[in-house]
């Protein structure tokens, strides 16, 4: 699928990013509930980080907010809004010079690639 705006492609890979996080996370709480541990939900705190303000304020917003354009992608904003609200995560502003992953995605200055690359050698 080819995205026609920067939201729309962050729409797009914050919904694929939950599909593959939320049945870790249901596998964990039902793992928990086989073996008598305490119900994980209450100690798994997730958060998701995006750097694009646009994706933030469509997965925020509730009633939803939607442009024209916006309208190609709504469900999948209205599903990941849903799931996070059900699920109690919460999504949280990441600066682009502390996003890990737009080293190897995004055209960087040099010293914030630099900056980047001394926190993943950290890693």
């Amino acid at each position: 699928m080819t995205a026609g705006s920067t939201i729309e492609a962050e729409i797009i890979a914050l919904a694929q990013s939950c599909k593959d996080l939320f049945p870790i996370m249901d596998i964990v709480e039902y793992m928990a509930s086989v073996v008598g541990l305490p119900n994980p939900k209450t100690s798994m705190h997730v958060s998701i980080h995006k750097d694009n303000d646009g994706a933030l304020i469509l997965v925020e917003t509730f009633p939803p907010q939607f442009t024209p354009r916006s309208k190609h992608y709504a469900l999948k904003a209205i599903w990941v809004r849903e799931e996070i609200v059900k699920r109690g995560i919460k999504p949280f502003k990441i600066l682009m010079v502390e996003q890990l992953g737009g080293i190897s995605t995004k055209s960087l200055k040099k010293v914030t690639f630099e900056h980047l690359r001394k926190k993943l050698q950290g890693w």
